[in-house]
């Protein structure tokens, strides 16, 4: 029998594995719907503010991207984390690389992921998944990311 932190390592793994696609492919809508709760909210921080999305909202919008050509494959894999829990509850903020496809070489952008899971009966499944990309204002420091000062109210 698996541990709690092993099928949370299982989730996050199956979150990046239901978005990522190979060429003429797309996301896996089946999988992600048992990986993400049905009332999951996912939010994407942009230059212009926050897009806000429930999971049909967002498969429309990747739908939409697949559609006029845009992507036409996707990677998307994790580089770091950080994991919080207590209870029944877990906070992971994950690092990550896109690509294209998982041979090239090189990645096309990178971010961070802030993930809230819960805990149910024999699963963890995703409940808000908020994400940032690296950009030349705003660079990747891990160090930064993962530092662990508590701060006391």
């Amino acid at each position: 029998m698996s541990t709690k932190e092993e099928l949370l390592s299982d989730t996050i793994r199956s979150m990046y594995e239901v978005i990522s696609f190979s060429e003429g492919g797309e996301p896996d809508w089946e999988r992600m719907k048992n990986v993400f709760s049905p009332n999951a909210h996912l939010r994407r921080i942009t230059p212009d503010g926050v897009e806000h999305f429930d999971l049909p909202t967002f498969q429309s919008m990747v739908q939409e991207m697949l559609d006029i050509g845009i992507y036409t494959s996707f990677y998307e894999y994790e580089t770091a984390r950080r994991v919080d829990c207590f209870g029944a509850l877990a906070h992971v903020l994950s690092i990550y690389e896109t690509k294209r496809n998982p041979s090239t070489l090189g990645f096309l952008g990178r971010g961070v992921n802030s993930i809230q899971l819960l805990w149910s009966r024999e699963s963890w499944q995703v409940l808000s998944l908020l994400w940032d990309e690296e950009t030349e204002k705003n660079p990747l420091n891990l160090g930064q990311i993962f530092s662990s000062e508590v701060v006391h109210g």
